[in-house]
């Protein structure tokens, strides 16, 4: 399997896709500088620009972004003939793409480095006054529980996207969706159920009084979800020479 990580790893040097997903971060959080720069605050807030950003993530950019990175790389396997080729080789197609979602992650840790950085940049380039090692922790911890949670959260729709050649698109387009809609759900207690809004609940984003946070539920959902991509992963790919063209 660490062969498997590591050779997964090592394509995505060559997939241009990754520069769209840059792109995707990078429009996110200057779409959070204009937001913030639009409000009538003579003063800039790090905490501020740091929640727009991780509201911006969850909602508009980090779901479809996911799906589509990784999807692509699925995806490439029908197109470059792969899966057809693993019927020759000890190499099951549920391990070939476990491996991908595994490294998928890694690339959810470098997004989330990378936007906690570009992030603090702007903050420091904006003149906010707030920058501190408190404030600093508590935005990567927000950053790091939120992109986690959009992962496991479009973890399933990568799975069953997938199964086909091409289809991964289809995906992408509901998972834009599927985090849009966490924005009403957001403002209300559906935020503690709803796979997309858990990261809001487990990172203790600012919310509204009347809002009450259930941590433990959105572990609950959370880890229902997992459990459940892993398990679809398992049931679709059950055969090892089980592969749909």
């Amino acid at each position: 399997m660490m062969r498997l990580i590591k050779t997964e790893f090592l394509k995505y040097k060559r997939y241009n896709i990754l520069w769209l997903g840059i792109v995707s971060v990078l429009s996110s959080i200057i779409l959070a500088a204009f937001q913030l720069a639009g409000t009538n605050n003579s003063i800039f807030s790090y905490t501020g620009l740091s929640g727009g950003v991780v509201w911006n993530h969850f909602s508009l950019f980090l779901p479809f972004t996911f799906t589509l990175v990784v999807g692509y790389s699925i995806n490439r396997e029908y197109t470059d003939f792969t899966l057809k080729n693993i019927l020759v080789v000890p190499v099951s197609k549920f391990r070939l793409i476990l491996s991908k979602l595994i490294v998928g992650y890694g690339l959810v840790i470098f997004e989330w480095i990378f936007s906690f950085t570009v992030t603090l940049i702007i903050a420091k380039i904006m003149g906010c006054t707030d920058i501190n090692s408190n404030s600093c922790m508590i935005s990567l911890k927000q950053m790091f529980v939120v992109s986690t949670c959009c992962y496991i959260a479009v973890l399933p729709v990568i799975v069953i996207a997938t199964r086909k050649q091409d289809k991964f698109l289809s995906g992408v387009i509901f998972s834009f969706f599927y985090g849009f809609c966490g924005i009403f759900l957001a403002n209300g207690n559906l935020i503690n159920v709803y796979p997309v809004t858990t990261g809001l609940v487990l990172s203790n984003y600012a919310h509204d009084e009347k809002i009450v946070y259930s941590p433990l539920l959105s572990i609950g959902v959370v880890v229902i979800i997992f459990v459940g991509a892993i398990i679809l992963l398992k049931v679709f790919n059950r055969k090892h020479n089980d592969i749909s063209l």
